[in-house]
């Protein structure tokens, strides 16, 4: 149920982690520098960044070496074995029961699978050079 209340609530802790990461890291930073009035600085432009690495090191002789299958079968599999053992952990430990917990790990473990499937293919895109290949 929406109320005042709940609003209010949800709007601080959404807040919260704003307010520190402004407060540890600051809304922006002052220079030292002193620059005298009517003196020109010269722009330098810097480099933004060197590009994407073009030489991944790929085994021609892998069975599969694609970053993104391979990003996406281990997150999966990352993914399903810790939330099925969480799950199943925390159903034990809250009173839904010991009989109740094997359902709670298939629960956990589809999640978890879904929810590392998408991390896995997002790492496998962004850095490629990280995933594993599969070798033969």
């Amino acid at each position: 149920m929406f109320t005042l209340n709940n609003a209010g609530r949800k709007l601080v802790v959404g807040a919260l982690p704003v307010a520190v990461a402004v407060t540890f890291v600051g809304a922006g930073s002052a220079s030292a520098e002193v620059v005298e009035p009517g003196v020109a600085q010269p722009v330098v432009a810097a480099p933004v960044a060197d590009g994407v690495p073009l030489d991944i090191a790929t085994n021609p002789d892998a069975r599969n070496s694609d970053p993104l299958a391979n990003g996406a079968a281990a997150g999966a599999a990352a993914g399903a074995v810790g939330s099925a053992a969480t799950n199943a952990a925390m159903c034990a430990a809250t009173g839904v029961g010991i009989l109740a917990a094997p359902f709670c790990a298939i629960g956990g473990a589809i999640h978890g699978a879904i929810v590392g499937t998408v991390v896995g293919v997002l790492v496998g895109a962004i850095a490629p050079d990280v995933v594993p290949q599969v070798l033969p």
